[in-house]
């Protein structure tokens, strides 16, 4: 921009004095000190939002924010202090006229020809432009909506919680037989698998428990074209085997889930009551309902039953006629069950109790514990324990979750083909439709959509006053209501270029690509106040509205075109890369490749059209023109 205005030096002869072009080069920097500086004050504001991001969108955007802010600075400052000093040094030895570039003349000329047809129509111009934005906000909830994108983490994190009942050498047979499976794809380089609990004890998973990770070969040699298609072959060939709940996820995806709801999926569903009986046939409800809404996969509850128990119910009718009491009969199953120390046994100075317990083969089968000999008293001979007690197995609780001081029963989901806003959104009206609570029982939904809601939340409140806090700035730089109003006006119009690649790219709103809104809202400020700094400058020299709107729309071509393109370029390896990492970044930088076309094109457009209608120098007066 400082070599932009010294253009106004070919004003003086090629052989004036150094003294006059240390003069212009001293006029320059304060003339183009004021737009600089208001314009990058401007960019660092529209960052606020993502200033007050918390959690995991406030560690992958914030550092972004922060390095440019203070990248922003340092130029603002080297911009007013160093080049200065170093142009006026360069300025001795060479002419610092701005040359003569017949492409640029002519991209220059092709524009006013094209504002003075424009000029004839600037309402029906105004009319389109503003359909084009109402109909692009329409159908941005088509995009779809998630928290960030899933990153590919390039691995397969496969977890299988067969029945509690499960033994430990059915699980190993089965772990084996997964293991082949996953071994027999090309695409799988290494399979690690686990079965049951850490050694630490750390984590309260049993022996019916699988993790298996297979760390997945470069995409390049794939037979499969997407993830996607990998998992749902590599599922289809799993289930196969009878009764095999699958939950594919990845390593850091997994536990990043697992920490935020305490279930092992993107979307959770809790159910909290008292019964869990209840609690268990609401789940299995909805999980029929989840079923049913498309694009949910690994749909399960974690179950509560499973878990065998022997009941022991004692007759007291019986008892009292026996002359026995339940502390007798207690003491007797105690001890035949789970053992009960009936001596002491020492060795040197070491001590040990000697246990009195049925034999392993006596205590796992209902009709020997049904002969269980109870004796009688005063030495009255024994009865078996079925005499005066009913003996049962029962499926009983293999776990009991509890979360706010009440039980509870988790549903988990994962996505595939759709969108977490719209899944949340049609799952929770067909499950409140069908699913119908007691009094007393409540559902709550969790998972990563609920750092979204959070995350957009914040936004809906941080950015209506950034916007605020712009507006104020550029009141104080124009001095001028209908000025700032002007360019926050330019605004909105981002969302066409914007909205339209998302949707070109195949990808959701996010808060990556809400970050790359906030971007694009700083340049296409910036660009707005470069021009109306110039048009208002024109005007304060003597020159009337109308030919100080084009020509200063004119002049301010070349500085808004190069804004978009280094801004543009330099972003478009990152809107067009897919690969291992590049899932978080692509929204953000496809939002503001494809938002620069369209908020460049309007700003040079309805910025200059719309112009004498947001001046304070006329009310009324326009500007036509012929080609």
């Amino acid at each position: 921009m400082v070599r932009l205005a010294l253009s106004h030096a070919d004003k003086f002869p090629q052989h004036a004095n150094a003294g006059w072009r240390i003069h212009t080069l001293k006029q320059t920097a304060i003339e183009m000190g004021r737009p600089i500086l208001f314009s990058k004050a401007i960019i660092i504001l529209a960052f606020l939002p993502i200033f007050t991001f918390q959690r995991v969108e406030g560690k992958i955007f914030s550092p972004m924010a922060f390095t440019l802010s203070f990248a922003l600075l340092g130029a603002i400052v080297l911009t007013l202090t160093l080049v200065p000093a170093l142009m006026s040094y360069t300025m001795r030895r060479e002419d610092m006229a701005e040359k003569h570039s017949n492409w640029m003349h002519a991209m220059q000329q092709g524009y006013r020809n094209f504002l003075l047809r424009m000029s004839n129509i600037r309402l029906p111009v105004a009319a389109v432009s503003i359909g084009l934005l109402v109909i692009s906000i329409l159908l941005a909830p088509k995009l779809g909506s998630e928290f960030l994108p899933k990153l590919d983490e390039g691995n397969i994190w496969l977890t299988i919680s067969l029945p509690p009942s499960t033994g430990l050498e059915k699980t190993k047979e089965i772990e084996r037989h997964v293991r082949n499976i996953l071994e027999s794809y090309k695409e799988v380089r290494l399979v690690v698998s686990h079965v049951g609990r850490p050694d630490d004890g750390t984590d309260p998973k049993g022996p019916n428990n699988i993790e298996i990770l297979a760390d997945l070969t470069p995409k390049d040699t794939w037979n499969f074209a997407y993830k996607e298609d990998l998992i749902s072959n590599i599922s289809q060939k799993i289930h196969a085997i009878p009764g095999i709940p699958t939950n594919f996820s990845q390593v850091i995806q997994d536990s990043v889930e697992e920490a935020l709801s305490g279930v092992k999926g993107e979307i959770s569903v809790k159910i909290f009551g008292p019964d869990l009986g209840i609690l268990e046939a609401k789940a299995d409800q909805v999980v029929d309902v989840l079923n049913s809404v498309r694009g949910a996969t690994d749909v399960a509850a974690i179950r509560i039953s499973g878990n065998s128990e022997l009941d022991i119910t004692l007759d007291r009718t019986k008892l009292a006629r026996y002359g026995l009491t339940v502390n007798d009969v207690n003491s007797t199953v105690q001890t035949a069950l789970a053992g009960n120390a009936a001596n002491t046994f020492y060795d040197g100075d070491r001590r040990f109790d000697v246990t009195l317990r049925l034999d392993e083969a006596f205590r796992d089968g209902v009709d020997d514990i049904d002969a269980l000999p109870i004796a009688l008293p005063d030495n009255a001979g024994t009865i078996p324990l079925s005499e005066i007690a009913n003996v049962v197995i029962k499926q009983g609780a293999s776990r009991v979750s509890r979360e706010g001081v009440s039980r509870i029963v988790a549903i988990k989901a994962n996505l595939t083909s759709r969108d977490q806003g719209s899944f949340v959104n049609e799952a929770m009206e067909k499950v409140k439709a069908q699913v119908k609570l007691p009094a007393g029982y409540t559902i709550t939904w969790g998972g990563q959509f609920e750092n979204q809601q959070r995350a957009m939340k914040r936004l809906q409140v941080i950015v209506p006053l950034s916007l605020m806090l712009i507006f104020v700035l550029l009141f104080w730089a124009f001095r001028s209501i209908r000025n700032a109003l002007l360019v926050l006006l330019m605004i909105p119009f981002t969302l066409i270029g914007g909205l339209g690649g998302l949707a070109l790219a195949g990808l959701h709103l996010s808060v990556s690509a809400a970050v790359g809104f906030i971007a694009l809202a700083g340049i296409s400020v910036q660009n707005g106040v470069i021009m109306v700094e110039q048009i208002k400058h024109l005007i304060m020299e003597g020159r009337a509205v109308a030919d100080a709107v084009l020509e200063g729309a004119v002049v301010r071509l070349r500085p808004i075109l190069m804004t978009a393109l280094m801004a543009g370029l330099g972003l478009l390896p990152a809107a067009l890369s897919h690969s291992i990492g590049s899932e978080t970044q692509r929204p953000f930088a496809v939002v503001i490749v494809g938002g620069l076309i369209t908020a460049t094109f309007f700003t040079l457009l309805l910025l200059p059209l719309l112009f004498p209608y947001f001046s304070d120098e006329t009310k009324n007066e326009g500007w036509q023109g012929e080609e």
